[in-house]
């Protein structure tokens, strides 16, 4: 089969791969769409490593909707079945995965390589769809972009008219946009990429794009809100400098959601950012199969998701698309790998 590759420093190919290799245990999938997600840049940029055997790559790609090719040991799965995936595989046995909750797994182990035309899966990651929404739509709803932003959502108290503040317009700022829109609040982003600023505004549906590194963003976010700051401010970036604006601009009493990953320190002062404010401080962490259910049965009654594609390609062109969204000039992109 052909895949994507991951070759280093910011290079990636389009080449031949192995074919998955068999296995009665797991799940064989034709992949009809498979969209890009930011944590990818971590490995795209890495530093290209040499083994024995000659150059070593990564196929990448965690989001992806297909179709069942063989459902191996699967009792509920059927040849040419609609799914979607879940790529976080659990031990079976701890506290998190006997209830439910396998991303807690402190053995977790993540699936992937979705970029490619086949990829075979563990059951447990492989989530049924619906068989009348399009790949390129179930990607969006059972992928991080609106599985992150839903899960986020449901963490908080929201009302309409409510402002929210979203912190960077990547793949899951434009998630959050989209929900947060979707129960009516009035949603302030900031990012600093005039491609992502521009997308975030006239097509996510943003209501006010602000520069992060402006000198009057404090002072913006205060004129909109009682002179006191958002309520509510979810944080997609990531950047640690944006998450210790969050914590700074958020009121008193107020709610500060950390969806963006950062895996450097991040120098909080308790007293001052959090005990004196009492300031509430969430995460949301992926999704479940139960979590797409919920957000399939919003798309049927509105929610709209279709638009954050920006770019959707064929596999042969896939390096240039990846090369685009590394640098903030795209909104989420779609690989074709039949294509």
């Amino acid at each position: 089969m052909k895949a994507v590759r991951f070759l280093g420093k910011g290079i990636s190919d389009v080449a031949p791969v192995p074919d998955p290799a068999a296995d009665p245990e797991k799940v064989l999938l034709r992949i009809w769409a498979s969209a890009l997600c930011g944590s990818e840049n971590g490995t795209y940029f890495a530093e290209a490593a040499q083994s024995p055997e000659g150059l070593d790559y990564k196929v990448p790609g965690h989001e992806m909707a297909g179709e069942v090719m063989d459902p191996g040991p699967s009792d509920h799965l059927r040849k040419g079945d609609r799914v979607v995936v879940q790529i976080m595989d659990g031990c079976g046995e701890c506290f998190y995965c006997r209830n439910s909750a396998d991303r807690f797994c402190e053995n977790l182990n993540y699936e992937g390589g979705t970029h490619a035309q086949f990829i075979a899966l563990p059951e447990k990651c492989v989530i049924k769809a619906p068989d009348d929404i399009s790949y390129d739509t179930l990607v969006l709803l059972g992928g991080d972009t609106i599985g992150v932003a839903y899960r986020a959502t449901q963490k908080l108290s929201l009302r309409p008219g409510q402002v929210v503040y979203v912190s960077g317009a990547g793949p899951i700022g434009l998630g959050m946009i989209t929900m947060l829109k979707h129960y009516g609040c009035f949603v302030v982003v900031s990012e600093p990429h005039a491609y992502r600023k521009t997308f975030a505004g006239t097509t996510a549906g943003a209501d006010l794009i602000l520069d992060p590194n402006a000198d009057d963003i404090k002072q913006r976010l205060r004129d909109l809100t009682d002179g006191v700051g958002p309520e509510i401010t979810i944080e997609c970036s990531g950047h640690p400098g944006a998450q210790m604006q969050a914590l700074d601009y958020t009121r008193c009493q107020g709610t500060v959601l950390f969806a963006g990953e950062n895996y450097k320190e991040l120098k909080i002062i308790p007293s001052a950012h959090v005990i004196h404010k009492e300031l509430t401080i969430k995460g949301a962490f992926y999704f479940t199969a139960a979590d797409f259910y919920e957000i399939v049965k919003l798309y049927r009654s509105g929610l709209k998701v279709d638009h954050l594609v920006s770019h959707r390609v064929d596999l042969k062109d896939a390096p240039d698309a990846i090369d685009q969204f590394s640098k903030g000039l795209t909104g989420k992109v779609i690989i074709h790998p039949q294509s």
